[in-house]
């Protein structure tokens, strides 16, 4: 019985200390998120600096990288070297009103069977990270640093 309330209260300290950690979640620690070239997600992250005050990186991170397409129901999903980009178009990032997470949306094609195009979301905020300061998705692929950005 000791043991099951020992590890009950480690889970609880566990999770008081991830959600109190800003640099977990990018849309949390993360500004200016915007999507180019309709495949690139581009943000401005906060990280501890050197000082110990908050610093900013500018960040790119390639989602052709990280997420896959579902072939049969033409979903996205996160795909270490997923190329969703073969058969999504129209692609968009946005943050839904009153939530701190980003969506991307897009039209995307199934490639079993011959329905037309559905419209996929996914919550980016379930595959994406800022790691101290670097975008960083499921997989381990990470963000390259990007000067100004042109969205």
């Amino acid at each position: 019985m000791q043991i099951l309330v020992l590890l009950a209260a480690a889970a609880s300290f566990l999770a008081t200390a991830a959600a109190a950690n800003p640099y977990a979640n990018f849309s949390r620690s993360c500004t200016a998120v915007g999507l180019f070239h309709n495949f690139f997600l581009g943000a401005t992250c906060c990280h501890p600096g050197d000082d110990g005050n908050d610093s900013q990186s500018e960040n790119e991170l390639d989602l052709t990288m990280c997420i896959g397409l579902n072939q049969v129901s033409g979903h996205m999903q996160w795909e270490v070297y997923g190329k969703f980009s073969n058969y999504c178009t129209n692609c968009t990032v946005f943050a839904p009103a009153g939530r701190a997470e980003h969506q991307l949306t897009c039209s995307c094609k199934p490639l079993v069977g011959s329905r037309g195009a559905v419209l996929s979301t996914l919550n980016l905020d379930e595959g994406i990270a800022n790691d101290w300061g670097t975008l960083k998705c499921a997989g381990g692929m990470a963000s390259s640093p990007r000067g100004g950005r042109d969205y």
